[in-house]
């Protein structure tokens, strides 16, 4: 069945990543992204060691997840070194691993039919084992989530 959400993919290995910004406790019932991010957003240009403009939005699930469960959920940028972190400022060490990445366009609130079609038909389909590793989106600084022309990559853990 094709859906409205077929998107091309890739496998990719991250290479070690220094990351510094916010996190906070959330669930997908209880939504708290809006506030960690405005956090970062608001906070951003104390960064004075960040490597690119690219903005990692990144999840923490526990083992055997379920939707009904809450995660850890960060706003990061990358940093050159984990020296003049500015104040309240937590790291975040991303390891090198093995990744499905999706080349994403459009508005985010379109997320839950994205990320169903990933784990429902995707991973399925091509017997991918998702890792128990962080899950992250990659965009731009001027990332707008409200817009359609929007873009973003989606990076899912697998072994």
């Amino acid at each position: 069945m094709k859906t409205r959400f077929e998107i091309p993919y890739r496998i990719a290995i991250i290479e070690p990543k220094k990351l510094i910004g916010f996190s906070i406790t959330t669930s997908f019932r209880d939504d708290k992204t809006q506030i960690v991010w405005k956090k970062f957003m608001m906070r951003r240009n104390e960064i004075v060691n960040q490597t690119s403009n690219q903005l990692f939005s990144l999840q923490i699930y526990p083992e055997n997840f379920t939707a009904n469960q809450t995660f850890r959920k960060y706003a990061l940028a990358e940093v050159s070194d984990f020296n003049n972190i500015p104040n309240d400022f937590e790291r975040f060490e991303l390891e090198s691993g093995k990744y499905l990445v999706f080349n994403y366009q459009g508005k985010a609130e379109h997320g839950p039919e994205i990320f169903r079609y990933i784990f429902q038909n995707v991973i399925p389909e091509n017997q991918f084992e998702v890792d128990n590793r962080p899950h992250f989106e990659i965009f731009g600084e001027d990332y707008n989530p409200n817009d359609d022309s929007a873009e973003e990559e989606i990076w899912i853990p697998i072994r």
